[in-house]
């Protein structure tokens, strides 16, 4: 399965592929943003992606010119509720500071929002990781009044990501 829009793909995570995924969750510059820090073994990564390889979790390689960059999420769907829980990391250095991650999680979030017919978004972020509270905040994310440290929550509602993607739409095409 993938998803293709503002020119990245989102190819479904398979089997084949969660040793690339450990590799990059390893690396110091991953791992340092994440609220779990150690080291994975392959066997913990073969028993976390059985866990997750449901119709609650849509994990995706991210996918840009043919090759494989990062990784993004949305996991504990909840379709009762609406809601589901979005994460990304970009893996090349070079593409960090492009318009690339917003590519990326517009196309989630339609996928999210358009294909699951999702209302809602969450994300979990360690408070010292302000590069992506800052990515949050401009994706028309809000922080829950109540959260507190050392990670908070925040929400995306499907008329506020309609809004902000109207502005930044334009800029992809």
């Amino acid at each position: 399965m993938f998803f293709e829009k503002y020119g990245v793909k989102l190819e479904r995570l398979t089997a084949d592929k969660i040793e690339l995924v450990r590799n990059w969750r390893n690396d110091p510059k991953i791992s340092q943003y994440m609220e779990f820090r150690d080291h994975i073994t392959a066997e913990m990564q073969k028993k976390w992606f059985a866990s997750v390889n449901n119709e609650n979790n849509y994990y995706f390689i991210i996918n840009y010119k043919g090759q494989d960059v990062g990784l993004t999420n949305v996991k504990d769907v909840d379709f009762g509720k609406k809601t589901g829980e979005g994460g990304i990391f970009i893996y090349e250095d070079s593409l960090l500071n492009s318009d690339i991650p917003f590519r990326v999680i517009f196309a989630l979030n339609d996928f999210c929002f358009d294909e699951l017919g999702l209302e809602t978004m969450v994300a979990h972020i360690m408070d010292d990781n302000q590069r992506a509270i800052d990515f949050n905040l401009v994706l028309g994310y809000k922080k829950a009044p109540d959260s507190k440290g050392p990670k908070s929550t925040y929400f995306l509602n499907k008329a506020d990501y309609f809004k902000c993607r109207e502005k930044f739409a334009r800029l992809f095409k």
